[in-house]
């Protein structure tokens, strides 16, 4: 074991086991069924995401976008923007204490995994299981900072204007969320997105509780520490039963070169590319092959979340950190897997490879991780384009997405809105509020932000053209699917000119070959 990961469990062990006097202090001393700190764990676990999808699993988001059967202030604003992704709620009562509004409402187990806004006004409150009386009730922006949570980071965030509550609302019947003002214009430019998942019946589910999330505050420490120590890393997600082996390259222009190849069935835990400098990793392809199936193919700065120019980054499942490029991805295969890498530059290319294994019971562990590159150039910005960015058969989970765009015209870019589809061929799943919100900001802002889950991690611009890069990582909120689902973005933006897209979406399936 080499010293960076020791030094690494010694911090995880410390944080676990030393955090006051709470009732429950450690990860390994997360109560039996479902509960928030389980799902929180299962996040930082990357191995969960090629185990089987449940027949019975679903996701979907309610937002304050433009749909059927939804109640409209919007109207109420003093200007309509765009195609209009504020002012709509499932259901508006009026009081006399005001306006009542319904952002979502679930029924069945399930969990709330993501709660976002630009701009949260008025009063949140949460009913959970019990439909007549909420079980928190607080300003809303208090309530996406977290303030009911003992520890806030990494769970609450406000991430370049946007602002974000990554913290699971667990439910055993029922859960919604509705927000109060005195007035309804008010609410009339209230942009919004709840996002939710099922979960399996029949199990012991423990419902959100404030009191029980206090007392359990040293494993709340525990958790958050973990996704953000990791993050900051160079290092795998987990170094349990691995096998390391650490081989140096010298890749001449245009050459492709074998990094990887080992028989199954076992999966790789993470990779790590170490260059001279940041030079040594820009150009490179990788291409994957899990028995005996493409599966990924895209540059390797994509795979990372960030731009051709290698800035630094911290996420959960991948790390730039100067010429060192991180991927905790988990890739299992049951008979062979093998990485490829190409020097697509002109230039030759020194690195050393890290690449870290372990055996696998292929049974438990179905799904292969998969990852598409795909390019648009000269898209027209004042026109809807709707870019499919992944269309595939199920049964799947869709587990990120990474853009960089390069616009020429003379207004923001972003306006066009993420559509996801999961089996319903009616309706999308998910259908958000506008390019720069799915990745957790928020009116178009240009500032560099990194967190596990997402980040924005290039901005350049001048007045008629400007360089974005972002990624999303559906790490806590995955998005299952049995027979169907298609990734879909609207490329649209406020005004005249060209742009171009380079994007990836990453998923982990059953492959088609057997």
């Amino acid at each position: 074991m080499n010293r960076g990961i020791t030094l690494l469990l010694i911090g995880l062990v410390a944080i676990a086991t030393g955090c006051g006097n709470d009732k429950v202090k450690s990860i390994d001393d997360i109560p039996s069924g479902i509960s928030w700190a389980s799902i929180l764990s299962k996040a930082s676990d990357l191995q969960t995401l090629a185990e089987p999808v449940s027949s019975s699993a679903s996701a979907k988001m309610f937002s304050s976008s433009l749909s059927t059967n939804k109640v409209m202030l919007a109207n109420l604003a003093p200007q309509i923007i765009g195609d209009i992704d504020y002012g709509f709620f499932s259901e508006i009562t009026e009081g006399k204490d005001g306006i009542r509004a319904t952002l979502a409402e679930f029924n069945g187990p399930g969990v709330v995994t993501w709660v976002w806004s630009a701009n949260p006004i008025g009063t949140l409150n949460l009913y959970v299981d019990n439909q007549d009386h909420p079980v928190l009730t607080m300003p809303f922006a208090e309530f996406l900072g977290g303030r009911f949570l003992p520890v806030q980071g990494p769970f609450s965030s406000e991430t370049a204007l946007g602002h974000n509550l990554n913290f699971p609302i667990v439910h055993a019947k029922h859960c919604k969320l509705v927000v109060t003002a005195p007035r309804r214009s008010d609410l009339s430019e209230l942009y919004y997105q709840v996002a939710w998942q099922s979960l399996p019946t029949g199990v012991e589910i423990h419902p959100f509780d404030v009191a029980a999330i206090k007392q359990q505050s040293g494993l709340l420490k525990a958790l958050g520490r973990r996704l953000r120590v990791i993050s900051k890393s160079c290092e795998p997600a987990s170094v349990d039963a691995t096998t390391f082996k650490r081989i140096e390259y010298s890749i001449q222009p245009g050459q492709s070169l074998e990094l990887f190849r080992a028989k199954g069935p076992q999966a790789i835990a993470a990779i790590r590319f170490i260059g001279k400098s940041k030079s040594d990793l820009n150009g490179l392809w990788i291409k994957g092959v899990w028995d005996g199936e493409v599966c990924v193919q895209s540059p390797l700065h994509v795979l990372a979340g960030v731009s051709s120019d290698m800035e630094d980054t911290e996420s959960f499942p991948a790390t730039v950190d100067g010429s060192q490029l991180v991927l905790r991805w988990f890739m299992p295969f049951a008979t062979e897997g093998q990485v490829l890498c190409t020097n697509t530059t002109d230039r030759i290319c020194k690195l050393t490879i890290d690449v870290w294994t372990h055996p696998i019971d292929a049974s438990l562990y179905p799904l292969r991780f998969h990852a598409n590159f795909l390019t648009y150039k000269r898209l027209q910005a004042g026109v809807c384009n709707i870019l499919t960015l992944a269309d595939v058969s199920g049964p799947r989970r869709f587990a990120g997405c990474t853009l960089g765009v390069d616009s020429r015209s003379d207004k923001w870019w972003g306006e066009g809105d993420n559509i996801i589809w999961l089996d319903d061929t009616n309706s999308p799943a998910l259908h958000g509020t506008g390019t720069e919100d799915y990745f957790g900001f928020a009116w178009c802002s240009k500032g560099i932000f990194n967190h596990p889950f997402r980040g924005q991690t290039m901005v350049a611009s001048t007045p008629y053209h400007a360089i974005a890069n972002m990624h999303r990582y559906h790490i806590l909120d995955t998005l299952p699917f049995q027979k169907w689902g298609r990734f879909q973005f609207q490329a649209w933006g406020n005004g005249t000119g060209e742009m171009d897209w380079s994007t990836s979406v990453i998923w982990y399936s059953i492959n088609r070959k057997k």
